[in-house]
């Protein structure tokens, strides 16, 4: 057994090794190949504005260009070392340093490459590919220019000089691994044994502990991982002997939970029983009495519905009984009809509700459980108008991020204290209770909102300060994002 674990261990250190030299060579390739494009696109984009510069101050650069024109422009081309190519709104070229005078009108149109339709949109764009017209690997860098004849200046540099470099740095990296192979797996292999035996030592006292022995020891030989393995070990035999009071535990966090429940529960149902018998009771009330009091009686029967409904979600969800419905959808247009939707709670209140679309999005598809988000919304957004100040302002807004879209509920109410906000995720966690309970609250909203949001693979941030209000914000992950600008 010794042998074979020894053997195990050497051919784990050797195939470790393997992986870590062709990870850090792919590692180290990445880099110096990320370094000289930086390099590159850098020295272009400074290359471009001299350029620029250079046509529109050039009084003989104002017009088409001739021969001379061209020439000229060639030579300070070569002088660089870059390849320049000029072109105008519909993707005629111009003028290109690595193309004759004469030969220019047979050069294909540029509208559509990929640097050229960057550079008509946003201003500047970039590419690499192998070029069609003097077939060699090239990195490109556009700018649109304001000038009378040429609307984009485009430079391209070989990436010939890159490729041989990396090449050159690939066979070194295969060189000293096989070098730093053949060494690791002599020192592996005396290593292993020295591994070895301790290890069969915690495997013997693990024997042991499966036959009942709790009592049993791990002892701790070495000091590297093998020695922090018997602590851990140590420790799980530690938490074994401490079962009954991890039970006991348990049994009062359950205890607290049904006692939450039975309390959230008693108060409106003795309500609603004190209503009910006032009105059986009592024969002498008036009509609008009678109906005061059976509106609070209604009141309180949508509280209770509302705390069975909540308390329902969040035992499905904790018991993963309840399963997302992940469709794509559009997150703007979900947003805005949200709000719509909420205007009305909004009004009661005397609060403005207000969506922000700062950076005029009409389409992001975004990929959840559109009627659990809606929960998720609904909570948030009824919670910073009720407990917001008179004639307050909510804010919704969303950003949109690489990958995601950040979806934000700010109000300007009176805050959170400090120590409550590690807390207002918990389940019947209130920070006004009486408030929150005049309101219709049932302190799971927020411990809702948490779980569908964590289902959703995201978390929910808050951040208050008394007085100035309250933030709260989440992330979903878009499935296909439409930058239609309003």
């Amino acid at each position: 057994m010794k042998n074979s674990l020894r053997q195990k261990f050497t051919l784990s250190f050797v195939a470790l090794l393997l992986f870590l030299t062709i990870f850090s060579g792919i590692l180290t390739t990445g880099e110096v190949q990320r370094f000289y494009r930086q390099r590159i696109e850098q020295q272009l984009t400074t290359d471009l504005a001299a350029i620029e510069y250079l046509l529109q101050h050039t009084p003989k650069l104002q017009n088409l260009f001739s021969k001379d024109q061209y020439s000229y422009l060639t030579g300070f081309a070569e002088s660089a070392g870059l390849r320049l190519t000029l072109i105008d709104s519909s993707g005629v070229v111009l003028f290109d340093s690595q193309v004759p005078f004469d030969s220019i009108r047979t050069v294909e149109n540029h509208l559509y490459r990929e640097e050229i339709q960057k550079a008509l949109q946003l201003g500047h764009g970039s590419g690499e590919r192998t070029s069609s017209t003097v077939d060699e690997p090239f990195f490109y860098s556009a700018k649109a220019i304001s000038h009378p004849t040429v609307h984009v200046v485009r430079l391209a540099m070989p990436l010939v000089e890159m490729q041989q470099v990396l090449c050159g740095l690939r066979w070194k990296i295969l060189l000293a691994s096989s070098l730093l192979l053949l060494l690791f797996a002599l020192i592996s292999t005396f290593l292993a044994g020295r591994i070895a035996t301790p290890i069969l030592h915690l495997s013997r006292t693990a024997e042991l502990v499966k036959k009942g022995d709790l009592q049993a020891h791990f002892a701790k030989e070495t000091r590297d991982e093998i020695g922090e393995l018997a602590d851990i070990l140590n420790e799980m035999l530690a938490k074994l002997r401490q079962d009954v009071i991890q039970l006991r535990r348990l049994e009062k966090m359950r205890s607290q939970f049904l006692g939450n429940v039975s309390h959230e529960l008693r108060t409106p149902i003795f309500a609603v029983q004190g209503y009910l018998e006032t009105l059986l009771n009592e024969h002498d009330l008036d009509g609008e009495t009678q109906k005061k009091f059976i509106d609070k009686a209604h009141n309180q029967a949508v509280r209770l519905n509302n705390l069975f409904t909540d308390l329902i979600d969040i035992s499905r969800i904790e018991s993963g009984e309840m399963k997302m419905n992940y469709t794509a959808f559009n997150a703007v247009k979900w947003l805005k009809k949200q709000i719509d939707d909420l205007q009305v709670i909004a009004d009661q209140h005397h609060i403005q509700l207000r969506f922000a679309n700062s950076q005029g999005l009409k389409k992001v598809m975004v990929h959840g459980d559109q009627e659990r988000l809606n929960q998720v919304l609904v909570n948030l957004v009824e919670n910073a108008i009720k407990y917001n100040r008179p004639q307050g302002h909510v804010e919704v807004s969303s950003v949109l991020l690489p990958g995601e879209i950040e979806i934000t509920v700010k109000d300007n109410g009176r805050g959170i204290p400090e120590e409550h906000l590690s807390r207002i995720f918990e389940r019947f966690y209130r920070v006004d209770k009486e408030r929150s309970r005049s309101l219709g609250g049932t302190g799971l909203g927020l411990a809702i909102v948490k779980h569908i949001i964590e289902a959703h693979g995201g978390k929910v941030e808050v951040q208050s300060r008394v007085g100035e209000g309250s933030l709260f914000r989440f992330r979903l992950k878009t499935a296909e994002i439409s930058e239609n600008r309003s």
